[in-house]
């Protein structure tokens, strides 16, 4: 997708790319919608990748409408094989209509979850195992329809059944089945939904007989999936944040996709509670800064490891046009800069006891009417223990003893990560020394 030269300074923070090969081709429909809207690529180039990635689904009508917005005649051979889904679609939903017309019924479904095997359902509801087992499938058939509501809650009905048999081998299929789910929920914007499967996957990849280099590759995957129940959700999933910002997931996100770093910095910035691992996890953006910074990571860097307030203030000034270039970032930019200014003026109180206005209106980039404004927003909402001299023109901080809990945090900080980081390069050295690649 070659960028437009007008808007190089947007298209040069686009990640897209770099994100795409850990995506399901369903979840980037909505990321090329809005780089369409946006304008940064030639829009023609962003309708063809649309096409290709619609080759393999079921979803004709609307590959059938970027044939019209490119101003091309559909190709026959999209006729012809409108024919061949309308029958798969037919055939699928004849073969379940029996037992979807049962789960359509509220009282059916919850006694079938009292009841304590697959056989006893079977036997209760006239069905057969094979349609229960024809759930998942048919829930593919919708998925690729874009029928993500009716895929989701087929795979969740199916995995209400499966829960039946907690002796039941894991199987690749359910595997899938869960991985299927997820995209039903995040596509369909249920994020809570999502959030408890994203948490079982990463349960089953805890504990999985895989070779390290899959279970590396499916967390990888897994990791630029939750980016959509973290900022596409008015309210972040706590379990997804977690998870993500967990030192594994920190390990793998420094090994194979790096470029994560961004959104790992963008949640410090977002998430107020989030403090307590905010220095800890700065320490890892910068010392991963080689294989990946930005202007979101190097604001963190600046602001906490290089103290470097004019540095740390050029750097927000730049996510600007970040934010509005990145399709998880975009509607959260007033909130984002809001949040930053609030850390900048926090970590500079932490080393000035008095502050002049003038001053601190330059480090946030305010005029000092605005800047005396926010300040006395801050105190009155008591996120400031301080008051302000109206006299002298500055902001007098209060001196709060040194909590004994962040002392021991400060002391114990990194450990973890750098434990990882060593058994990591320990095994890469040991399989070097084998000759294995």
């Amino acid at each position: 997708m070659a960028p437009k030269e007008t808007e190089e300074p947007l298209a040069q923070f686009d990640l897209t790319a770099k994100l795409m090969p850990y995506m399901d081709r369903h979840l980037l429909f909505p990321m090329l919608h809005f780089l369409k809207e946006l304008g940064i690529h030639k829009k023609e180039d962003l309708l063809r990748a649309e096409i290709e990635l619609l080759q393999t689904t079921y979803m004709l009508d609307f590959q059938e409408e970027k044939y019209q917005e490119l101003g091309e005649s559909v190709p026959d051979a999209l006729n012809e094989r409108r024919e061949e889904v309308m029958a798969l679609v037919s055939e699928s939903r004849e073969m379940m209509m029996k037992l979807l017309e049962i789960l359509e019924d509220e009282a059916a479904v919850k006694k079938m979850h009292n009841l304590k095997t697959i056989a006893d359902v079977c036997s209760e509801f006239d069905v057969t195992p094979e349609q229960v087992e024809g759930l998942a499938s048919f829930a593919k058939v919708m998925f690729e329809c874009g029928g993500y509501q009716v895929s989701g809650q087929a795979l969740k009905h199916y995995r209400h059944f499966i829960d039946k048999e907690p002796e039941r081998t894991l199987t690749s299929k359910l595997v899938s089945c869960n991985w299927g789910s997820a995209a039903s929920f995040l596509l369909n914007r249920d994020y809570e939904a999502a959030a408890d499967v994203i948490e079982k996957l990463n349960e089953f990849l805890e504990t999985a007989k895989m070779h390290k280099r899959e279970v590396l590759l499916q967390r990888t995957w897994l990791l630029h999936w939750s980016l959509f129940a973290i900022f596409q959700s008015d309210s972040p999933p706590e379990k997804v944040l977690n998870i993500f910002l967990d030192m594994k997931s920190l390990s793998v996100i420094s090994i194979s996709c790096p470029h994560l770093f961004r959104y790992v910095s963008a949640c410090l910035i977002l998430n107020k509670r989030l403090k307590l691992a905010l220095k800890e996890t700065v320490w890892i953006v910068q010392l991963e800064s080689t294989s990946y910074s930005d202007p979101v990571t190097r604001f963190l860097v600046a602001l906490y490891t290089d103290l470097d307030f004019d540095g740390a203030q050029r750097e927000l000034q730049a996510c600007a046009n970040l934010c509005k270039a990145d399709f998880f970032l975009a509607h959260h930019w007033s909130e984002f800069e809001e949040n930053a200014r609030l850390l900048i003026f926090e970590q500079y109180c932490r080393i000035h006891q008095c502050i002049n206005i003038d001053m601190i209106a330059t480090r946030l980039n305010m005029s000092p009417a605005e800047a005396e404004l926010w300040i006395v927003k801050l105190i009155q909402n008591a996120k400031l223990d301080a008051r302000i001299d109206s006299e002298k023109s500055r902001v007098v901080m209060s001196k709060a003893p040194p909590s004994v809990y962040q002392q021991v945090l400060e002391k114990t900080k990194n450990l973890s990560f750098r434990s990882t980081m060593l058994l990591s390069n320990l095994e890469k050295r040991e399989n070097e020394r084998k000759g294995i690649v």
